[in-house]
C-alpha cells in the first residue's frame, strides 16, 4: 500500500525538488502583499513548497521574488497548485500568525530555460557535494552510500 501511495503522489509532480530555506516575496496579481512570512522549504524546476503564516487558495496566480544562495536574486510568475492549512481553527482557535501555519505549493507558469538556470544551478552543486562525499568516504575506506 505505501508504493501505491507513493506512486498516487508522485504524479502530480513532474521534477525532483531539493531542500531550500528563503525569505519570498509574494504578491497578488493586482500587486498587493500576499502570504505574510512566506519562506520557501523546497524548491524545482517546476515550483516552490512554501510555509507562511497565511495560505492562498488553489489556482491564484502571484508574483514571486526571493534571493538564492548565489545571491542572485530570483523573479517569477506561477500559480498556487495546493494550499493546505496547519492548524485547523475549529480546533485550535485561530492561527497564530506564524510561519508555518499554512503550507501551499506553487507551480511557474511559463517559464522559459533560461529564466531556470540559477536554480538548475542548485542542482547542480548539490550533485557536486554529493560527488565529493562519496570521493572523500572512498579515499577514507568508508561505504560510498552512508
Amino acid at each position: 500500500m505505501g508504493r501505491a501511495l507513493r506512486r498516487h503522489r508522485s504524479e502530480g509532480r513532474s521534477t525532483d525538488r531539493i531542500p531550500f530555506h528563503a525569505l519570498v516575496h509574494i504578491t497578488a496579481e493586482d500587486g498587493k502583499p500576499a502570504a505574510p512570512l512566506a519562506r520557501c522549504t523546497e524548491i524545482g524546476l517546476g515550483g516552490l513548497r512554501i510555509s507562511s503564516a497565511e495560505g492562498l487558495p488553489p489556482q491564484t496566480r502571484v508574483h514571486i521574488s526571493m534571493r538564492l544562495s548565489s545571491g542572485r536574486l530570483f523573479t517569477a510568475a506561477g500559480h498556487i497548485a495546493w494550499s493546505k492549512q496547519t492548524i485547523h481553527p475549529s480546533l485550535f482557535g485561530t492561527p497564530t500568525g506564524r510561519d508555518d501555519d499554512a503550507l501551499f505549493g506553487i507551480a511557474f507558469d511559463h517559464q522559459s530555460p533560461k529564466d531556470l538556470l540559477p536554480i538548475a544551478g542548485l542542482f547542480d552543486a548539490r550533485d557536486r557535494e554529493r560527488q565529493r562525499a562519496r570521493r572523500i568516504r572512498r579515499r577514507n575506506g568508508l561505504p560510498i552510500h552512508a
